[in-house]
């Protein structure tokens, strides 16, 4: 399922979110499918880095018309789990 630019907040699924990070970052050994909601973006789960994470944020203002600032106090939050980056984008999203 593919979502265009501005896609409504209740499109944006934390699974859509997963294959959209896994294609987008290129983790070959990873399948969107079976990638945990919940887990740890950094240090466990998937494991990436402060410079994957500025490819994410591309990538979600690509296909979801929200953009993700590096200074928010709460990236730490929002970036703890594809679930919780997932809520943060429709939040976004429903603010526009």
């Amino acid at each position: 399922m593919s979502l265009g630019l501005g896609a409504p907040a209740a499109q944006v699924s934390a699974r859509e979110l997963a294959t959209l990070v896994v294609e987008g970052l290129n983790l070959e050994d990873v399948n969107p499918a079976e990638v945990d909601l919940l887990a740890p973006l950094f240090g466990g789960g998937l494991d990436l880095d402060s410079l994957d994470v500025l490819e994410i944020s591309l990538l979600v203002q690509q296909r979801y018309g929200v953009k993700l600032k590096a200074d928010d106090p709460n990236n730490e939050t929002i970036f703890a789990s594809l679930q919780s980056l997932a809520d943060h984008i429709a939040t976004l999203a429903a603010q526009r």
